[in-house]
């Protein structure tokens, strides 16, 4: 049981030091840029043969990605802190 409280406590610490902007904006900022381009690319790429213009679906489409990507890379960050105070 004692195992499972360090590894809560560790969980806790990493996700709390992967939330603090003033810390990890570098990250924070980067994975929102990588996402907003690969949407933008995607939203542009569903219009078709038609003329590239920016409609709300390309805009919906650049926020999901800059949402998603942000959640995966923050997840991912959380995971390696984690994995890094175990050793």
């Amino acid at each position: 049981m004692n195992e499972q409280t360090l590894w809560w406590t560790r969980l806790r610490r990493a996700a709390a030091e992967s939330s603090r902007p003033a810390r990890n904006w570098r990250w924070m900022l980067a994975s929102l840029a990588i996402g907003a381009g690969l949407g933008l690319v995607a939203g542009l790429h569903r219009q078709g043969k038609a003329p590239a213009h920016l409609s709300l679906d390309v805009l919906v489409t650049v926020v999901r990605a800059s949402v998603f990507v942000f959640v995966i890379v923050w997840l991912v960050v959380v995971a390696l802190r984690v994995v890094r105070s175990r050793r």
